[in-house]
């Protein structure tokens, strides 16, 4: 079969589209060719990044394009819904970015627009790809930590948002942002393909910042068909940020380190089970592209579904309520 490039629409072209972008050009199957953003400056900013990609603050400029194979959302969660219903009626394949949206009743709509479109479909959930979260996945079907007992999701942020979203005000808020939806939101993902689907068990502890502010505080307790999961984030301090995410287990433990490195631990010791690159937040970006080309190649779904996404999406807004 001969390669197939797929020619991307992008809507969003903040801090996480550009560099979606920037490893789509480095991607043998993908080309971004056309890009929106209401900020003139965004699309300015891209130019730099991708002088052949053609970007504006008009969107009516991308709908009219009909070279267009996949339409990448990366706005605010409340406008997903809006965009990729535009992409559906264009008939475009769709990736968009988590969480899939903020009200649960319109993404349920969505959820069946999309299932019934008959297009390609998936989520930007890191752990759909990421070399860590497929090895994790062997390891435990292959019995390496024995019968799985529960897990432990530990997230400690010197500051929400962190550097690199500053210019997302939206991130900030009650409304639309905060890290449980952000960054929580994939653990919840990796739980539900490692450990079954999470459900929120009524002992939550949150707060909030004032004035519709977004938490700096939430603790919880997930339950699965194999155990739960106790789940802590904080904001505050002058530290370095970490997060964690362990799989307990029989005969030992599977631990996530900030983000992509993965160890098994025991009582004998802890072992590195991914190389230096494996591990590298590069390996898990391209490794969500390898996985979308393949999907769309054979029409066999490898990264999160949109339903996949609305289980999480009902959990976070439980949590975040």
């Amino acid at each position: 079969m001969a390669q197939v490039t797929y020619k991307v629409g992008v809507v969003g072209l903040g801090a996480v589209g550009a560099r979606m972008v920037k490893n789509m050009q480095t991607h043998d199957c993908f080309e971004p060719v056309a890009g929106f953003d209401t900020s003139v400056t965004a699309c300015a900013a891209l130019t730099e990044i991708a002088p052949k990609m053609r970007s504006s603050n008009d969107f009516e400029a991308l709908l009219l394009r009909d070279d267009i194979d996949v339409l990448y959302v990366c706005t605010p969660p409340k406008s997903h819904a809006e965009f990729v219903r535009h992409g559906i009626s264009k008939g475009w394949n769709i990736f968009c970015e988590k969480p899939l949206g903020v009200d649960v009743a319109d993404s349920e709509r969505l959820v069946e627009e999309m299932n019934g479109s008959g297009l390609g479909q998936a989520v930007n959930f890191v752990y759909s790809g990421a070399p860590a979260a497929l090895r994790a996945k062997k390891l435990i079907n292959e019995g390496a930590i024995g019968e799985i007992l529960g897990a432990e999701l530990d997230l400690r942020l010197s500051n929400w948002p962190r550097a690199f979203q500053s210019g997302a005000e939206w991130l900030s808020t009650r409304a639309e942002g905060g890290f449980v939806r952000e960054m929580m939101s994939h653990y919840a993902y990796l739980t539900l393909v490692l450990m079954g689907k999470p459900n929120l068990n009524n002992q939550v502890l949150a707060h909030f910042e004032p004035n519709g502010g977004a938490e700096n505080l939430m603790l919880a307790i997930w339950d699965t068909a194999m155990g739960k999961v106790t789940v802590s984030g904080v904001v505050g301090g002058n530290r370095n940020d970490t997060v964690s995410f362990r799989i307990l287990g029989s005969k030992g433990c599977l631990f996530f380190d900030n983000w992509y490195g993965l160890f098994l631990e025991s009582k004998a010791g802890t072992e590195r089970v991914l190389d230096l690159k494996q591990q590298s937040p590069a390996a898990a970006y391209q490794g969500q592209l390898d996985q979308l080309a393949l999907q769309l190649n054979d029409k066999k779904q490898r990264l999160a579904t949109f339903s996949d996404a609305l289980c999480v999406q009902k959990l976070i807004e439980k949590m975040v309520a």
